[in-house]
């Protein structure tokens, strides 16, 4: 039989965030403080030229955007932060660490093409890999190239990550968490989000890699950050984030699909979960989303059938 995998999350480069490489080994997570290391620069506000009567604040804003430009050394901008974040309002510090994201998105490009143009990259990555790599000894790894690989990715912000037997670097947001305290309520939250999706990606090699009971958990979290921060600027990605998360609820994934494809009967785990769902929670529009949903299920005898399909899909169409 065939099955409609219209609404089917893409899996790359959509869900190959997946499969964590090294977990947690980009980690970093201590006090705000400059690196020691390759790449390592002292960009402290106090060396900064400074106008006369001009605001500490503004100055460090006036230099942190002349650095943050685009093109612009990630280490050092991560550097500025460590050194300069705890001094300006948490307003000021959300602005930093957005533009911090933005670069960090705009070099991933780059960075990329590192990781794949050179075969033997991939090769030397898996060597390292079986051998229970720990990226705090990467200054230990004999082969040149891998080291100043993965010294500039981890200097840079990013974190290493596999899925179909390849390596990839993805943001870490993890590491966001040391200027946690002090951003706005909303980034904070932002960053408790991304970092559970960059420590523990919910898919990998298009089949989901976390239980339905998390799927359901974080798409909910998404919900209410929504709702709570509706005009902030990070709403816009976690809408997006929100959009996937709906789609597993709906569909699962190619190799998790949440319906049989012989038999066309929902996965039993997902039922489970989807009905301890519902008894815990009695409120919200993801909440009334599976509500309805598993309604129109159980009418159905808990089988795709077109009624469902056609239900399904109309969600989708609503959500975007």
């Amino acid at each position: 039989m065939e099955f409609n995998k219209k609404y089917f999350v893409k899996t790359a480069p959509l869900v190959l965030s997946i499969g964590i490489f090294m977990g947690g080994i980009f980690a970093g997570c201590g006090p705000v403080k400059t690196r020691g290391g390759v790449n390592d620069v002292n960009l402290q506000e106090s060396d900064m030229p400074a106008a006369n009567n001009e605001p500490r604040e503004e100055r460090i804003m006036e230099n942190f955007r002349a650095l943050a430009k685009t093109g612009a050394k990630l280490p050092e901008v991560i550097d500025f932060l460590d050194e300069n974040i705890s001094v300006v309002s948490k307003e000021k510090a959300a602005e930093m660490l957005d533009r911090l994201e933005k670069l960090q998105q705009e070099f991933l490009p780059n960075i990329e093409k590192r990781f794949y143009n050179d075969e033997t990259i991939q090769v030397k990555m898996s060597e390292v890999y079986t051998q229970g790599f720990d990226l705090g000894k990467v200054y230990e790894i004999e082969d040149e190239k891998v080291r100043e690989l993965l010294s500039k990715t981890k200097n840079s912000g990013y974190r290493v990550e596999t899925a179909e037997g390849m390596f990839f670097p993805v943001i870490d947001y993890e590491v966001y968490k040391k200027y946690s305290e002090y951003v706005t309520e909303d980034v904070k939250e932002y960053i408790n989000i991304m970092a559970e999706e960059s420590n523990n990606p919910p898919a990998k090699d298009a089949a989901l890699v976390v239980g339905w009971d998390e799927v359901l958990k974080r798409a909910l979290n998404q919900e209410k950050f929504i709702k709570r921060y509706e005009d902030s600027a990070k709403v816009g990605k976690v809408k997006e984030l929100y959009r996937k998360y709906l789609t597993f609820t709906l569909f699962g994934l190619n190799n998790t699909p949440l319906f049989e494809y012989n038999s066309k009967v929902m996965d039993a785990g997902a039922k489970e979960a989807y009905i301890k769902f519902l008894e815990s929670e009695n409120s919200g529009g993801f909440y009334e989303v599976v509500k309805d949903y598993m309604k129109v299920l159980d009418k159905n005898g808990y089988k795709l059938t077109d009624e469902v399909a056609e239900f399904r899909e109309n969600l989708v169409e609503k959500s975007k």
